[in-house]
């Protein structure tokens, strides 16, 4: 019995403690980076919002998606023989990407 009270006792110590630890830093107003943030929205004749519009930046393919589609081509370069290296996998890979994107 004392080792339950004593367990839960603990549980309830560190869920305060985590309570305490958030800390608060002063924000540094930025206006460049707060109008970046905000996406371009497209306005019909009648002031309705409608979806967003793409910028060149949604044309840039993720950090996971250029990274499995190196890891595919190198695959394929191993089981083919060619020679070649992870980098030029890698640069081929967001070629193959970009050119995906822009063609969409």
């Amino acid at each position: 019995m004392e080792g339950e009270e004593k367990s839960k006792k603990v549980a309830k110590e560190k869920r305060s403690v985590k309570k305490s630890k958030a800390v608060v830093l002063p924000t540094q107003e930025n206006p460049a980076a707060s109008v970046a943030e905000k996406p371009s929205v497209r306005k019909t004749a009648g002031g309705t919002e409608k979806r967003p519009v793409r910028s060149i930046e949604a044309k840039e393919p993720s950090y996971e998606q250029v990274q499995l589609r190196a890891y595919f081509i190198g695959e394929r370069r191993k089981s083919l023989g060619i020679p070649g290296d992870e980098t030029s996998d890698w640069v081929q890979a967001e070629l193959e990407l970009k050119t995906e994107l822009t063609a969409k």
